[in-house]
């Protein structure tokens, strides 16, 4: 299960004053302004923002917000409930045996109130999100309608008329998702997730107390020395973290040089050999935490 909840980074909430390595300067190299690189992750609600110290003055101090991608794109409910399909050739009761399609409908009808047979149109993939998110549901009912931290800020510079520019297209990252990986891999983890489902409020808290603490490197480490054997493979770690890092690096300075931009991200672009900061100071930029 931890695949899942450290790959939706890509978190008990208490709101004191958490450690501000969640948001970094950047500045040096030529740069006329500094710009902003924060660590979002989609499972915290909005009002962790008030206890992370200078976030919103950084907000305001940019004229630009860059995402992992631009999340009003309208075209983007059409393109993933397409990609979300499964082919025709084949279904979900012929990926999994038997005894695999009763466990993993017992699971969604206990979690979810949903039947199998119901999905069965969809990709392993999205009915893994699907019970994912249903059990954060189930151990923080309370914050479901207050999750979107990492495209808050695109809504914000919405209403405020700022530009917002994604890092990557919506369908590079739907691919990602849904295409990335064969059917048989995503059966295989959507047991997994029914199977770890007994660990998820252990692992949610836990995942929460890092980000809430501002601790990247760790929940990096957590997420590359998972033991498990539904723990992703190095080739899927690449392709989620290193290989879009490499991408997203060759465009920040294209637009941190044209304006101040507040760059919201998942928590585990950021830290590692491979992550942002690293390849920003490689670069040529400085990188620093912002402090109170």
């Amino acid at each position: 299960m931890k695949r899942y909840l450290i790959g939706l980074i890509v978190i008990c909430f208490c709101f004191s004053t958490i450690q501000a390595q969640l948001l970094w300067e950047i500045s040096g190299n030529h740069l006329k302004q500094k710009s902003y690189l924060f660590a979002t992750h989609h499972l915290v609600p909005i009002s962790i923002l008030d206890s992370i110290p200078g976030v919103y003055k950084a907000f305001n101090r940019t004229q630009c917000v860059v995402g992992e991608i631009v999340a009003n794109d309208p075209t983007m409910i059409k393109k993933m409930t397409e990609a979300a399909q499964i082919p025709s050739y084949t279904s979900i009761s012929s990926l999994l045996s038997p005894e695999e399609y009763h466990q993993v409908d017992s699971a969604l009808q206990t979690v979810a109130k949903l039947n199998l047979s119901a999905l069965e149109h969809l990709k392993p993939a999205m009915i893994s999100n699907i019970y994912v998110m249903s059990l954060y549901n189930t151990v923080y009912p309370k914050e479901n309608q207050d999750w979107q931290l990492d495209s808050f800020f695109q809504q914000i510079a919405e209403k405020k008329q700022i530009p917002i520019v994604g890092l990557e297209s919506i369908d590079k990252q739907i691919d990602l998702l849904f295409n990335s990986q064969s059917l048989e891999r995503q059966s295989f983890l959507l047991v997994g997730a029914i199977e770890s489902a007994n660990d998820i409020e252990t692992e949610i808290k836990t995942v929460n107390n890092l980000y809430k603490k501002g601790d990247l490197n760790e929940l990096l480490s957590l997420y590359q020395n998972d033991t498990t054997k539904y723990a992703p493979t190095q080739q899927e770690q690449f392709e989620l973290l290193d290989n879009r890092n490499q991408e997203w690096v060759k465009t920040i300075p294209q637009l941190i040089h044209q304006k101040s931009c507040f760059i919201a991200v998942g928590a585990l672009h950021l830290p590692g050999e491979n992550g942002l900061i690293e390849l920003l100071k490689k670069a040529g930029y400085k990188v620093k935490p912002v402090k109170k």
